[in-house]
């Protein structure tokens, strides 16, 4: 019997989160045998004491990083056993007049405050449940797709994975990208994964730079995003003169540019609709759609299958949202990509071979090439076509990697 102690985002306002969360856990429930115990957590809070500034100027991050893991994991063994049943949690989607929000700012600026009195502990009372949970898993599982980067967040993350390996618990991280910019995180990312006991990620990009922050190149395995796999029996009807758009701040257009966009698709008979599954980001983008351009604008959806359905309608989707994206394609809807996150978009549609280059808003002239795009997936979009008809099953096959693997240990 296994004890299955999976990490993923249990509480978001982003429907691609939710997605992958639901789908990576449908998974893990398929991938366990009847034998074994699924528990499934979010994030370790509780570990905020472990941030970036008390690290950063370290000789030997590395180092330090071992010395918080050990005193984590010495008083772990100390926690009392709880009851590790299997837990599989609903999703929570933070709306967008609820109360996280409205207090998000407060809570902003207490968060400072809150790290620096918990660094005088190894870990507050608001940890000891999970500890004593923990203490008794074969195996942690980390799957945190969209976390994986230079910040707090991951850094809390990769402190507890190490304490996991401390107490001899296998562990293991799968459905990411790892979008690690500075030498710092690149050290831990490589000091900490380089002793898991396998990878699984989400693209040749990311697969690349594990190797060369020194993980072993035996225990990384790629399969695509689980979002890919997410069920859509619904049927709807496609609007044949509906596009769906979507651009977030990182895209960093003029409104002239947005405005070249939908004057386009309006030359062509297009009515575009704004669309995201980050609502909160791109809110103000959002508005200057609506009251500028006079496009309209997708609000109040509550889950990624009603998200889903919407995206259904469409005849195509412009988007920089990499899980606008990923469910548009998962409806068969064909999608003009947008890179929203240095290479994570583009990682993962070559993963699954889909035949459309992902645009890069980095690059110059960048929106002329979008412009093409959409003259030429107007015009003819065989090749994506033939995408969904002779590769998407395939790819939604090989989803099941991210968890297959654990059968096999």
């Amino acid at each position: 019997m296994k004890k299955v102690f999976l990490i993923t985002k249990l509480k978001t306002s982003n429907l691609g989160n939710e997605a992958l969360s639901n789908e990576i856990i449908r998974l893990f429930s398929e991938a366990v045998s009847h034998d074994d115990i699924l528990s499934v957590n979010g994030r370790p809070f509780g570990l905020e004491g472990y941030y970036r500034n008390r690290i950063v100027n370290a000789k030997d991050p590395g180092a330090l990083i071992d010395q918080w893991a050990t005193h984590i994991a010495a008083k772990i063994k100390k926690e009392p056993n709880r009851p590790f049943n299997r837990v599989v949690p609903e999703i929570a989607i933070i709306q967008q007049q609820g109360k996280e929000v409205r207090f998000e700012p407060l809570k902003a600026k207490l968060r400072p405050l809150k790290r620096v009195l918990q660094a005088f502990k190894v870990y507050p009372k608001q940890y000891a449940k999970r500890a004593g949970l923990l203490k008794q898993a074969d195996w942690l599982i980390y799957s945190g797709a969209g976390e994986v980067c230079d910040n707090n967040i991951f850094l809390r993350q990769l402190v507890e994975l190490r304490a996991a390996q401390m107490l001899g618990i296998k562990t293991a991280a799968v459905n990411q990208s790892v979008v690690i910019k500075t030498p710092l995180f690149q050290k831990l990312t490589g000091h900490v994964y380089s002793k898991l006991n396998k990878i699984v990620v989400r693209g040749s990009v990311t697969r690349n730079n594990l190797i060369s922050y020194g993980v072993p190149e035996n225990i990384i395995e790629m399969a695509p995003d689980s979002a890919i796999n997410a069920q859509f029996t619904s049927t709807v009807n496609r609007m044949p003169n509906r596009v769906g758009i979507n651009f977030t701040p990182k895209c960093k257009l003029q409104i002239n540019d947005y405005r070249r966009v939908v004057e386009k698709l309006r030359s062509l008979n297009l009515e575009p609709l704004f669309v995201t599954n980050e609502p909160f980001e791109d809110n103000a983008i959002a508005l200057q759609f609506k009251q500028e351009l006079g496009v309209e604008v997708l609000t109040g959806v509550p889950d990624y299958h009603t998200y889903m359905q919407h995206l259904a309608t469409c005849r195509f989707i412009v988007s920089a949202r990499l899980h606008t994206n990923i469910l548009a394609l998962d409806t068969r809807t064909p999608v003009i990509p947008i890179e929203g996150n240095i290479f994570k978009t583009a990682e993962l549609l070559q993963q699954l071979g889909y035949p459309v280059s992902t645009l890069n808003p980095q690059q110059s002239g960048w929106v002329d090439d979008l412009i093409r795009s959409i003259e030429n997936i107007y015009n003819n979009d065989q090749d994506v076509q033939a995408f969904f008809r002779d590769t998407l099953h395939v790819q939604q096959q090989a989803v099941k990697r991210n968890a297959q693997w654990l059968k096999e240990s």
